[in-house]
């Protein structure tokens, strides 16, 4: 790592013959106060948060100006120095060495001539914690049996002396695959320089890797902040403008043609939390590079085949358009989370087909009592299906080896009368997660890079409609992703070819017809959003589920007018870990988030 600008985190020390405690209280960027037994904690370090702060990190991977990953937008808050504290102390207890503590503190204080006077020799063993101190600037540690010379002006600064004794910063202990003798005048280079020095057999140590592991992870995290959103409850007011063109040759069949212009900014980029994504925001396609202005959002072609079922086909194909929606829960759901079940039936469009099978014969497949229909499909990512290569490496196109794509089957079962509705669903993706969009952003993306992620998705709902007033839903489940390639961040090895990891989720949601005025609907649902439970990569799991909830009422003001007031409420994550020497360990904790929304619908 290279700092070549920032200079808070760095300490001087003004006069060769003061003291470790004066020294301590002379550290910049560190709070005051500190005696020289004090050990290096995350609150000792003045900073604000990644976007209000000062303090960055540099990373350059070479001397090479071409080959160099650089990185300037890491920016360290409390949480990250606790990490980084944590990283160092337990690389020094993978570490074993010998050093000398200087009673004295420094050359020329109480020191005699030709003597050992000061000098306390002390044995560090493998294993055993050896946490960084203020003091450790007054540590000498030796390269041979020899002892430093002491004369009457002080300690010599020989070659048997690895230490800056007088010089003003921290030394890395020995006892690594290397032994660093630069003096650190930057605590955060020094505490990462500790790591640094480590072989790889030292590295892949239990306590070692999960704490580099944990450094990574809270880098990661970033807080509710992120796009630069400077008001998360600032009150807006937006549209999304939907103009269909649908179209039939036979009578039988369907051309869809969709134009759409939205203005409504993404709630989950303004709280930072995925699971808050309203269902009617200004998401585009993924290959979208234009302004928010007009875009296709739906190009697709449905057509009965035989007597047998029908079939979809498009450039902007939705999932929905050849399976059914498991779900008596309204399409005009707050969040996006209960638009789709629970993550069970996400909200997918890209390039493809599907078909569903209903009849045999021209007649209705019966199961006890009702109808079944199968549905299968392959959708592709819509930018690498209309490319071939996007970069040398990579082989796209329709059916590339790294195209991004998802095979949705299901099977679907409705009673007489369409009272009873239950779908068992299943999905096989590469390099993206559907439900993951709905989920924490650890379920989002559990490996890192969301290209290195298969995953096998499965869920299953069930509805009852009790009466023409009132419809009761309920949805479960759940995904297991395995990563297709090793991955490391910043040198760190994070993620395996073949970790696995997995999520759940589930929803009740409420429907009722005629609440109070004939024609006005109202709605209650409430479900835990998509989290990781387990893993085995070191990004790890989510430290709780949260849990969502809305409401809502719709005024019908006429036949093409309906008025929606509504609320929801998301509950936050809690991931931070104090230990004994103030190291921190975030998951990415959000708090909890709710807005409030009024929703005027024009339909003609």
């Amino acid at each position: 790592m290279k700092d070549a600008v920032v200079t808070n985190n760095s300490f001087s020390i003004p006069d060769a013959t003061v003291g470790v405690i004066e020294v301590a209280s002379a550290l910049q960027g560190v709070k005051g106060g500190l005696d020289a037994g004090s050990y290096l904690r995350a609150r000792n370090f003045v900073n604000t948060d990644k976007y209000g702060g000062t303090q960055k990190l540099r990373v350059q991977s070479s001397s090479s100006s071409t080959s160099n990953f650089k990185a300037y937008s890491i920016q360290m808050d409390k949480a990250d120095y606790g990490a980084l504290v944590n990283l160092a102390n337990k690389a020094r207890r993978v570490k074993s060495y010998d050093y000398y503590n200087f009673t004295n503190a420094f050359r020329g204080n109480g020191a005699t001539a030709n003597t050992t006077a000061g000098l306390i020799q002390q044995t560090k063993a493998a294993g055993v914690p050896d946490p960084v101190k203020v003091s450790d600037i007054a540590r000498g540690y030796l390269a041979t049996t020899n002892l430093p010379t002491v004369t009457a002006a002080g300690f010599t600064e020989g070659s048997a002396l690895l230490t800056g004794i007088g010089a003003g910063g921290f030394v890395v202990t020995p006892g690594g695959f290397a032994q660093n003798n630069s003096v650190y005048s930057n605590v955060a280079d020094y505490l990462i320089a500790e790591y640094g020095s480590l072989s790889e057999q030292q590295r892949k140590t239990s306590y070692v890797k999960k704490a580099a592991q944990a450094f990574v992870r809270s880098l990661a995290a970033y807080p509710a902040n992120k796009n630069g959103v400077a008001d998360r409850n600032a009150f807006t007011f937006g549209h999304d403008a939907q103009l269909n063109f649908n179209t039939s040759f036979t009578g039988k069949d369907k051309l869809n043609f969709r134009l759409r212009a939205n203005t409504i900014y993404s709630f989950a980029k303004r709280v930072g939390a995925p699971f808050a994504d309203l269902a009617f925001d200004g998401s585009l396609p993924e290959n979208w590079k234009g302004k928010k202005e007009i875009f296709l959002d739906k190009l697709y072609y449905k057509f009965p085949v035989g007597s047998w079922g029908k079939a979809s086909v498009g450039t902007r194909a939705p999932q929905s358009s050849f399976t059914t929606r498991g779900s008596m829960y309204t399409k005009d759901a707050l969040l996006e989370f209960f638009n789709t079940a629970g993550g069970v039936y996400p909200s997918v469009t890209g390039t493809g087909f599907g078909v569903q099978v209903s009849k045999i014969g021209g007649k209705k497949l019966k199961v006890l009592n009702g109808s079944v229909a199968g549905s299968i499909g392959y959708i592709a990512n819509e930018g690498d299906s209309a490319n071939p290569a996007s970069y040398n490496y990579l082989q796209e196109g329709f059916f590339g080896r790294d195209t991004r794509f998802r095979l949705p089957v299901q099977l679907a079962w409705k009673s007489k009368g369409k009272k009873w509705l239950f779908t068992a669903n299943y999905a096989y993706e590469r390099g993206m997660n559907s439900m993951g969009k709905v989920g924490t952003e650890l379920a989002k993306n559990p490996f890192g890079y969301s290209n290195l992620i298969e995953s096998n998705q499965y869920g299953f709902t069930l509805a009852y409609k009790w009466s023409k007033q009132f419809q009761i839903t309920g949805s479960w489940g759940g995904n297991s992703m395995s990563s297709r390639y090793d991955s490391s961040v910043l040198g760190i090895d994070m993620t395996g070819a073949g970790d696995t990891a997995t999520t759940n989720s589930w929803m009740i949601a409420l429907n009722f017809k005629d609440v109070f005025i004939e024609g006005n609907k109202a709605g209650f649902a409430i479900g835990g959003v998509p989290t990781v439970t387990s893993s085995d990569s070191g990004w790890g799991t989510d430290s709780s589920q949260p849990i969502a909830l809305e409401t809502w009422y719709q005024f019908q003001v006429s036949d093409g007018i309906s008025v929606t007031p509504g609320v929801f409420w998301v509950s936050g994550q809690t991931g931070q870990k104090t230990g004994k020497y103030g190291q921190v360990s975030v998951d990415g904790s959000n708090g909890d988030v709710w807005g409030g929304i009024v929703k005027t619908e024009f339909k003609f």
